[in-house]
C-alpha cells in the first residue's frame, strides 16, 4: 500500500476531504495533491497527517529467528531520535575532517624534518641553524599528533616554574610499566630532574611495594594501564582501598598509549588523578607531577 492509498482510505473512512486535511497540516490543497500524485510525501509529513487524523501507526518487526515485535511509536519520539542521531553523525564527521587535516599537516612536517636533516648533513657549518629549524618542526609535529589523538597540547613555554622543579627534587616515584624501554625513558627524565624512582613491571608488584614501605615513602605513582598479571586499573583500586589513608591517597598518574575517551573516563572513575599518553615528553610529565606538590 502506497502513501496515496493510505491517505485516500483514511480520509474516506473518516469522511474528511483531502483539502481539509491539507489545511489542518498547513499545506495548500494543491501541494498535498501534488505530493500524493508524485508519491513524494516524506515519512514526517505522512506521520503528521496521521497525527492530525488521530490515527496511530503500529509497527511490525519480524526478526530472522521468526520472533515478531509490535509497538506503537509517536511522531515526536521518532523525530527526536532521528535528531539525536543526526547530531552525532554531524559531530563525528567534523571530528574526522579535522583529524584528517591534522594528519595531512603532520605528513608535511615529517617531510620537512627529513629535508632539514639532509641539509644539516650536507652543510655542517650551519648545523645549529638547521637544528633550530628541526626543533620548530618537532613542536609542530607534537601539536599535529596531539590534535589527531584528541589531546590538549601545551607548548614548552608552559613548563613549570624552576621553583616547582626544585620542590620535585628528592621526591620518590614508583614507576609501574611492563615495558622495560618505557621505564628507561621515564626513569631518565626523573633522574635528570632530581627525582628518585623505583620500578615494578606489573600492578601486583606495585601494590605489594606500596604495602611494604612505610606510609609516605612514595610521593607519586606512574601507573601503566595495560599490564600482565594485574593491570593499572585493578592495582589503583586496590591501593585506594588500603586502610592507611596516606598510602591510599598517593597521587596516581595513568600512562597509556591508547588515548580513547573511555580509558580517560574509566581512569577517573576508579581513582587515578591524572592521565598521560605515551610517549610523553618531560614537560608534560613534570607538569603532571607538579600538580600534586
Amino acid at each position: 500500500m502506497n502513501t496515496t492509498e493510505i491517505i485516500n482510505g483514511i480520509c474516506s473512512q473518516m469522511g474528511i476531504s483531502k483539502a481539509e486535511l491539507a489545511k489542518r497540516i498547513g499545506l495548500y490543497p494543491s501541494s498535498l495533491y501534488r505530493k500524493l500524485s508524485k508519491e513524494s510525501m516524506t515519512f514526517e509529513e505522512l506521520q503528521k497527517c496521521l497525527d492530525v487524523l488521530g490515527v496511530e501507526v503500529e509497527l511490525q518487526f519480524q526478526f530472522p529467528d521468526g520472533h515478531r515485535f509490535s509497538s506503537q511509536e509517536n511522531h515526536k519520539q521518532i523525530v527526536e531520535r532521528m535528531g539525536v542521531l543526526e547530531k552525532k553523525l554531524e559531530a563525528a564527521s567534523k571530528v574526522d575532517e579535522f583529524r584528517k587535516k591534522s594528519l595531512r599537516e603532520l605528513r608535511t612536517e615529517l617531510n620537512s624534518a627529513v629535508g632539514y636533516a639532509e641539509i644539516c648533513r650536507r652543510h655542517r657549518s650551519q648545523v645549529d641553524l638547521y637544528l633550530d629549524k628541526l626543533s620548530v618542526v618537532h613542536g609542530n609535529m607534537e601539536r599535529a599528533i596531539s590534535f589527531a589523538l584528541g589531546e590538549s597540547f601545551h607548548d614548552e613555554a608552559d613548563e613549570i616554574e624552576p621553583v616547582q622543579i626544585e620542590q620535585l627534587q628528592g621526591k620518590r616515584v614508583l614507576l609501574v610499566d611492563d615495558n622495560e624501554l618505557n621505564r628507561e625513558i621515564l626513569a631518565e627524565v626523573l633522574l635528570d630532574h632530581g627525582l628518585l624512582f623505583e620500578e615494578a613491571d606489573n600492578g601486583s608488584k606495585a601494590v605489594a611495594a606500596v604495602k611494604e614501605h612505610e606510609p609516605g615513602y612514595y610521593q607519586f605513582i606512574l601507573m601503566d594501564i595495560e599490564m600482565p598479571v594485574m593491570d593499572g586499573y585493578e592495582a589503583t583500586m586496590k591501593i585506594r582501598r588500603l586502610p592507611n589513608r596516606i598510602r591510599a591517597n598517593i597521587p596516581i598518574i595513568a600512562l597509556t598509549a591508547n588515548a580513547v575517551a573511555e580509558n580517560r573516563e574509566r581512569a577517573a572513575v576508579i581513582g587515578m588523578d591524572d592521565f598521560l599518553v605515551k610517549p610523553t615528553n618531560s614537560a608534560r610529565l613534570l607538569r603532571s607531577l607538579a600538580k600534586f606538590l
